[in-house]
């Protein structure tokens, strides 16, 4: 039974750190390119971007759960504890965030690439919407922070 809990535990960390790193890496790379200014370099990291995310990123937000309840069980954790259900309702919130800021980095793709074809400066839209991503992905990372405290720490309520 401990070689199963610690094999679980391995591949949710792997996921955790999957979720976490790509998320990261992701967001750097598009206030590296939002800095930059060109249109063509945001239209060329978006692009990137969304593809990390539907590959990589959205495989481990799927794994998560299906190893997470399993783990959970193994280790004799109750469903109903604490920092479970807290854990639980952050990473669905996460997943939210996440699913939000996909969506409008879909919608930033679409808009710089269609600027860069056109040799035309990136629309006033755009600024607006990688605003609302930046805000997104700030909170969805700290979401990620607070879940891999409370699966460390496992706190309880009494």
């Amino acid at each position: 039974m401990l070689s199963l809990i610690l094999a679980l535990k391995f591949v949710h960390m792997i996921a955790v750190a999957v979720m976490f790193g790509t998320w990261l890496g992701i967001a750097l790379f598009m206030v590296f390119a939002h800095r930059m200014g060109h249109t063509s370099v945001v239209a060329l990291i978006s692009v990137f971007v969304v593809r990390a995310e539907l590959g990589v990123m959205a495989s481990a937000v799927v794994l998560q759960p299906l190893i997470g309840i399993p783990l959970a069980v193994a280790i004799g954790a109750s469903m109903s504890a604490y920092w479970l259900e807290v854990s639980v309702a952050i990473y669905a919130a996460v997943v939210l965030v996440w699913m939000g800021g996909l969506l409008i980095e879909m919608r930033i793709r679409r808009l710089s690439r269609d600027a860069a074809v056109a040799k035309a400066p990136l629309p006033p839209s755009y600024r607006r919407l990688f605003w609302v991503w930046s805000l997104l992905t700030v909170m969805g990372l700290g979401g990620m922070i607070a879940i891999m405290g409370l699966m460390v720490w496992q706190p309880e309520w009494s």
